[in-house]
């Protein structure tokens, strides 16, 4: 026999329902919002910027494997104007190196999120970065 529910009964399932909705919302929240694509991370601006005379296929060439010594997770890939190299952590871009043809070479701009390894392997990307202009 199937019991009757009480007014108190429909109250507690509503506010339980609402709470879950509540938890469920601010965890999505905070997942999404440490999330960067390179496209985010390059709108913030450069932390860096350079020019070489070495092409963008030579420059990048170079400093690649520099950086899968320091950052394993590095990809590259070309764009229509050079190369992007993106070092991720999970789900989001940590440090973009954005190399692109310029009429006597190539110039060069690094970005990073600010609050990514205060340690020495971003001090290794960064000297990577300008060891190849």
């Amino acid at each position: 026999m199937a019991r009757d529910r009480l007014p108190a009964d429909l109250v507690m399932d509503d506010l339980i329902m609402r709470y879950m909705h509540i938890g469920l919302l601010t965890a999505i929240s905070l997942l999404s919002s440490g999330c960067y694509s390179p496209g985010e991370l390059i709108k913030e601006g450069p932390i860096f910027t350079g020019t070489t005379l070495k092409s963008p296929k030579q420059y990048a060439l170079c400093v690649f494997p520099q950086w899968q010594e320091h950052r394993p997770d590095a990809t590259l890939s070309e764009t229509t104007s050079g190369y992007r190299l993106v070092s991720a952590n999970g789900l989001s871009a940590s440090e973009v190196l954005q190399v692109d043809a310029n009429a006597s070479g190539s110039s060069v701009a690094l970005y990073r999120r600010a609050y990514v390894d205060f340690g020495a392997g971003k001090q290794s990307l960064e000297r990577s970065t300008q060891s190849c202009l």
